[in-house]
């Protein structure tokens, strides 16, 4: 994506880049475009979901949440480590919006942040259908 003078990017273009970031997460095969073995659908049992690599049908499957595949523990432990830091962050970032702030001149004076962090969303996203947790 291109750098826009003054460091940030406009909010249209913070939408798409999310867009395409929770997009990214999924294969899509087209039929006859070859990737899916004559048409045939991928299954989200056949790839890891951290590191896409091919899941054999002989290995052992590390689930997590009940609808996420992993070809190893490791992979899986990954990701629950992402998981619980970011709900961690969640969890700081309601304290200090629910906190009043100490006058409307300091709020006004502090300067615009992007509401959304520059992530992958997680598991826990898409179960409870939510953004990716604001920046604190």
């Amino acid at each position: 994506m291109e750098e826009i003078a003054g460091g940030g990017s406009p909010p249209a273009m913070e939408e798409e880049e999310r867009y395409v970031e929770v997009a990214s997460r999924f294969y899509r095969v087209k039929p006859g475009a070859g990737g899916g073995g004559g048409g045939r659908r991928l299954h989200f049992l056949e790839s890891c979901f951290l590191c896409k690599s091919s899941i054999a049908g002989d290995r052992d499957i590390f689930m997590y949440r009940g609808d996420a595949a992993f070809c190893s523990d490791d992979c899986r432990q990954e990701q629950m480590d992402m998981d619980e830091a970011l709900q961690a962050v969640a969890r700081r970032h309601r304290l200090r919006s629910s906190a009043a702030p100490a006058s409307a001149e300091a709020a006004a004076a502090a300067p615009a942040r992007s509401p959304m962090m520059h992530r992958r969303p997680t598991i826990a996203n898409f179960a409870a259908r939510t953004p990716v947790a604001a920046t604190s």
